[in-house]
């Protein structure tokens, strides 16, 4: 009788290794919803990265060209009134000043793209820590139940083997 124990043991032992076996899916699944999830949250802060720069370029070549314009009237007055470009006042503006406003304004929108790509960069790294932390996490648990599911394989290879012993002893012998 002792292998039917043996028995009833090896298949309380085939159900664990498949609830083990569903777990590691399950993990498997989670993993690749995570990266899926966090690809898209990477996508989505790269494009309000560009967004952002993109706007930043639009003010700055706004604003670049009503300089340019502004010197080109300045020019076009200097002439006018046969005078030098460089010391010319047109509109209360001089040449010097307009090229002053111009190296503001390229410092200035230096100084914004470098934030926002800073700030976006950031973002990016957190998103990046985070999906690390969280892929590290599932990876511990996958390997803990991979090892559970090795140890039950073994015990059962061993269950399996002692049900055969046990039937080969309990076999009448006719001799």
């Amino acid at each position: 009788m002792g292998w039917v124990t043996l028995a009833l043991r090896k298949t309380e032992l085939k159900r664990t290794h498949a609830t083990y076996q569903l777990e590691d899916l399950k993990i498997s699944r989670e993993k690749r919803r995570m990266a899926r999830e966090y690809h898209a949250e990477q996508v989505s802060v790269e494009n309000d990265k560009n967004s952002e720069i993109s706007d930043i370029k639009t003010n700055y070549d706004l604003e670049k060209q009503s300089i340019y314009d502004a010197m080109s009237d300045l020019r076009t007055a200097a002439k006018e009134a046969d005078e030098s470009s460089s010391t010319y006042e047109y509109n209360g503006q001089t040449m010097t000043d307009l090229q002053n406003q111009l190296n503001d304004l390229k410092e200035d929108y230096t100084y914004q793209t470098g934030e926002a790509t800073s700030y976006w960069e950031d973002e990016l790294a957190m998103i990046e820590e985070e999906s690390n932390d969280t892929e590290t996490t599932l990876d511990q648990e996958q390997v803990e139940i991979e090892t559970l599911m090795e140890n039950v394989s073994q015990e059962m290879q061993a269950v399996s083997e002692a049900i055969s012993s046990e039937i080969q002893s309990s076999t009448i012998k006719l001799s």
